[in-house]
């Protein structure tokens, strides 16, 4: 009798989903209208709950991995050498990114770039140090590790990399709706930039990881994206403007490594 193959990949996914959404509805709901939690302590919850596809991978291990050992995996996971220039351009390029579209939404506007940082009533230490421990830290063993590892024994690069973007984005898909400004007409652009911007993101992730298996590469460009978010005050024009940059950038990307693949076979 023929027994199907369980698809790990698939339960890891709908697993993650459900976790995250439950965490969301049953934690972070009660903390802010019930509780009326100050910020420190929402922004505490959502770190644990951006956490929660590493804790869920090891948790639920023998269910998503029962070939291997977590200790085999997470050594493969940062088995790459690290190259100091390469990781600064990692968090560089998503930042400067970030900065060029402040820039060019400040031309617009014609307001001063300042006009639009918050630096809200943490200290800035804090703040960032909350920011890294967020989903930098706290994703990219499930997604760039397992999640990657399993796409790419299916697809190629390309499709790969498009489907662990879509599978990340729509993992914050609650997100949109409980904290979020913008529910109204503005909720369209910000969830396409959100769709765009998050796929682009794990394709340029994937560059790195491709050149260099370590998720420090990962890390540091998650981080370079969110640090941003946490002093921004800025409207929708800048998620639209964002849209635009990252539909450049990512395919010169991509064409680059396409390019350097092709003459590495040579």
């Amino acid at each position: 009798m023929h027994t199907m193959k369980p698809n790990y990949l698939k339960r890891y996914i709908i697993s993650s989903y459900v976790l995250v959404w439950a965490l969301i509805i049953l934690v972070a709901g009660p903390a802010t209208m019930l509780f009326h939690a100050p910020p420190v302590i929402m922004w505490i919850i959502r770190n644990l709950i951006a956490w929660s596809p590493t804790y869920l991978l090891f948790i639920g291990w023998k269910q998503f991995r029962p070939g291997e050992t977590r200790r085999t995996f997470i050594k493969r996971c940062f088995s790459g050498k690290i190259k100091p220039l390469l990781l600064l351009f990692s968090f560089g390029l998503v930042f400067g990114i970030s900065m060029v579209s402040l820039f060019l939404l400040s031309v617009i506007e014609r307001r001063p770039v300042a006009s639009y940082i918050d630096f809200g009533s943490m200290s800035l230490p804090l703040s960032v140090f909350l920011s890294f421990t967020s989903g930098p830290t706290g994703e990219e063993l499930g997604w760039r590790g397992f999640m990657r590892e399993e796409f790419n024994q299916k697809y190629d690069f390309l499709k790969s990399s498009v489907c662990q973007g879509l599978v990340w984005c729509f993992w914050h898909a609650l997100l949109w709706a409980v904290d979020s400004d913008f529910t109204d007409w503005r909720a369209v652009p910000y969830i396409l930039s959100n769709i765009v911007v998050i796929t682009s993101l794990t394709v340029l992730m994937n560059i790195f990881l491709e050149q260099q298996n370590n998720l420090l590469y990962s890390v540091l460009l998650h981080f370079g994206f969110n640090v941003v978010y946490v002093f921004l005050d800025a409207g929708i024009l800048f998620f639209v403007i964002l849209i635009v940059l990252y539909l450049i950038v990512t395919p010169i990307a991509v064409w680059i490594r396409n390019r350097l693949a092709v003459r590495g076979k040579h």
